[in-house]
């Protein structure tokens, strides 16, 4: 085949909108062959390059935009004197599930991004409980406590930080990435650099604006102390 029939047969592969991981040598050839279209190693390989070549200026450009949300920071919030004691369990709880009744979706400061709090019984106990409730220190499970009940203020003021596709999906198979927002809070005279865990379901549409899924709420593992940043 000619140059100009492998760049029409790549098109082709192109307009199936399948994962960059997916298209392998073998994956082309097999595509080729459905078409009637016997490929030799050397012209299947060629396909194979021009994806790669594709995939890397993406991932570039990808980083490149990733570094510049990176250089941005989110506003501490000052929460010293926002919750006179710390939020009960079942106030908590309460919160939550008025969140996910109501469907109640919550802007961030990165355009076109918004978390929403939703699921069942088990992801709202998720959410409310922490997943490193067994390993976390008393007073950072009161100040989780916290951060859930200001989920409002939380998310209004985190910006997009990064994003990764699911690598266990048999676990979860009803997952295709996750999405994680940054945000500060300051209590007495620490910063807590907060990340925001969400979800993308399968089948979901990536068109702006997005809405995305919260499933967990975790303080990142540096704290600082005054007015310097973590």
């Amino acid at each position: 085949m000619n140059t100009q029939n492998l760049e029409q047969l790549k098109k082709e592969i192109s307009s199936l909108y399948i994962p960059y991981y997916e298209i392998t040598i073998d994956f082309i050839k097999n595509f080729a062959e459905e078409k009637n279209i016997i490929l030799t190693e050397e012209e299947a390989e060629y396909i194979f390059k021009q994806f790669q070549k594709e995939n890397t200026e993406i991932l570039l450009n990808f980083n490149e935009e990733i570094s510049s949300y990176k250089s941005d920071e989110p506003p501490i919030l000052d929460w010293t004197n926002k919750f006179k004691t710390t939020p009960t369990l079942q106030e908590v709880r309460a919160y939550v599930k008025k969140l996910v009744d109501e469907a109640t979706k919550f802007a961030t400061l990165s355009p076109d991004w918004f978390i929403d709090v939703r699921g069942n019984r088990k992801k709202r106990e998720h959410i409310i409980n922490s997943s490193k409730r067994t390993i976390i220190s008393k007073s950072t499970m009161h100040r989780h406590n916290k951060y859930i009940m200001g989920l409002e203020e939380l998310i209004n003021n985190s910006i997009y930080e990064t994003s990764k596709r699911n690598t266990k999906p048999d676990k979860k198979p009803n997952i295709a990435k996750y999405h994680y927002f940054i945000s500060k809070v300051k209590i007495g005279n620490k910063i807590y650099k907060i990340v925001l865990h969400t979800e993308q379901y399968i089948g979901e549409s990536e068109e702006k604006p997005q809405i995305v899924h919260l499933y967990d709420v975790l303080e990142a593992n540096k704290k600082t102390s005054g007015t310097h940043q973590s």
